[in-house]
This record gives C-alpha cells, structure tokens and sequence, in this order.
C-alpha cells in the first residue's frame, strides 16, 4: 500500500511540473505584464471581494505576511489599491483597489484568458471537453466535496456499450471476475435493448462524467430484476447509491410490481446494508465459479 501511494505521488509530481512547465511558456509569450502570478493572484482577491484586509489575504491565500506587506507598498506605489483606516479594527487597513487597479486587473485577465485560448485553440472540442471535466474532477477530490452535484437521466445512445465496459473493468480489478462477466453483462444488455419497453435504466451524471447507473428489468408480469446497478468509485459513500435506487424502486412501484430480486456477490457489506434498508432479504446462494474461484453468488428478493 505505501509502495502504490508513493508510485502515484510521482505521478502527482510528474503531472506538476508537466503542467506548470505549460503555463510558464504561456506566461513568457503572451501574459507579458511587470507582475508575477502571486500579485495578480493578489488583485483578483482584492478585486472580487471589493474591501479585505491584508490579514484577510493572508488567510485565504496562505502567504508570507511580510513578503504580502512589500507587494501591497508596491500597489499603493503605483496607485493600484488605496489603504483606509478600518472602522471596526483600528490595528487593521482596508484594501480595494483603484480605477488604474481595476483596469490594470482586467488586462491581465483578459490576457490570462488569451493565454488559455491560445492553448485550446489548436485542440478538437472532445479533447477541450475531456480536458475540463478532468479538472474538474481534480478540483472535486482535492477540495475534499462530499455532496457533489447529480444529474439522474434516461439511457441514451453509447450507454449500453459504457455500462458493459465500466463493469468489465471495475469488477475485474477489484473482484478479479474473468472477462466471461463483462460478456455475460453485454450479452444481457443486448437482450434488454431488444425488449425496452420491458424496463428502464437510469444514468448518474456529475458535469459531463458519468459517476453510475442502476435498471429495473421486467423478469416476469408482476416481477422486476435490479440490474447492473454501479457506482464508480470516487462517488462512493455520497448519497449517489441511495438516489439511484430510490429511482428503481419508484419506478417499481408505479409500475405494479409485487416483487423485486437482484443478483449480487458474497462480501459486498455496503451493498447489502442498502438493499436491506429498502427491503431486501437474502433467499439463495450459489458458487459463482464461472466469474472467478471461490466467488457466491446470492440472490435477494424485496416484496412490493
């Protein structure tokens, strides 16, 4: 574990100075301003809360009080920000910035943005796409977000083809089912996909990504199969489990289903505390060989 956790720390670093080698060649050709990037850091901060304190900067962006001292003298220098006295603080001045800051300000980012164009610009829209959600992503799992945004849609086109191959992958490496599953998980789709009136699927989207899925399949007149329910897992332990599954068994219910059965494996402690929260009892086990050695199948039936 220590030995995978330092492998992706390199990753990490490789990534960092990939990125920030990136930036600083941009920098040099088009943001070519007398400002480094912590002083317009400096004025964004100031610019978008319209008054702070130096104390306030300190705190938000986690700098040297005496370096942020230098800069600021440099700002009043050069008639960017103005310095009054706090009304609530005597100790304390407050900072907004001029009409020349202002000005100055939107110039830089204007360029800042030229500067993020210029590298987009020569990229296919997919790839500008990719590029985004993926930092994004980063964002969300760096900032820690426990309650990220959900969009729950409809099936639509290529999700047939994903939903087996995120299965194929995340059921291999972390239960090491062959890939005899990931054709049992297509094959099975095929057949709804020719019987969909016979069902739905539903498809958790978090921006543009897809984070799950869950499906109800009708087995037999008032029986429905819970299939291919999936939560990659980075949106585990959110919430994101419970919401799809409220939507399967509403549907159920609207539908007129008297029972509802799903077919999981033996182990999944997480899984089962949810299906039992909504009703769900185990009713069969069988060995599960054909996925992978040693592998119980089991069968949990709800009544509606």
């Amino acid at each position: 574990m220590a030995d995978d956790i330092e492998k992706r720390a390199m990753e990490i670093r490789k990534f960092n100075r990939f990125y920030t080698n990136i930036i600083g060649l941009v920098n040099r050709t088009i943001l070519d301003s007398p400002y480094s990037l912590a002083e317009v850091r400096v004025m964004l901060e100031i610019d978008q809360a319209g008054q702070c304190t130096a104390r306030d900067l300190v705190k938000l962006l986690d700098i040297d009080p005496g370096y942020l001292s230098r800069m600021l003298q440099r700002f009043v220098k050069e008639k960017l920000i103005t310095k009054t006295a706090s009304t609530t603080d005597g100790r304390a001045n407050v900072l907004s910035l001029t009409d020349k800051g202002r000005q100055t300000f939107r110039q830089l980012s204007d360029a800042s943005t030229r500067q993020i164009v210029s590298l987009l610009q020569d990229m296919p829209d997919n790839a500008q796409m990719r590029l985004v959600e993926h930092m994004a992503a980063i964002q969300d799992i760096l900032s820690h977000r426990k309650k990220p945004e959900f969009i729950i849609r409809a099936q639509q086109p290529g999700d047939w083809g994903y939903i087996a191959y995120r299965h194929g992958v995340l059921y291999s490496r972390e239960y090491g089912l062959s890939q005899v599953f990931e054709r049992y998980v297509l094959e099975s789709l095929v057949k709804h996909a020719q019987h969909l009136e016979r069902g739905s699927i539903w498809i958790a989207e978090h921006g543009n990504r897809i984070a799950g899925f869950i499906a109800i399949v009708r087995a037999e007149e008032e029986t429905a199969q819970l299939r291919w329910f999936l939560i990659e897992p980075e949106y585990r332990g959110m919430g994101l489990g419970k919401r799809l599954m409220d939507k399967a068994m509403h549907y159920c219910v609207q539908q007129k289903f008297k029972k509802v059965f799903l077919w999981t494996f033996q182990g999944l402690d997480a899984a089962r505390h949810l299906y039992k929260s909504y009703g769900f009892h185990l009713t069969e086990q069988v060995p599960g060989d054909a996925w992978a050695n040693g592998l119980i199948e089991e069968k949990w039936e709800a009544e509606l």
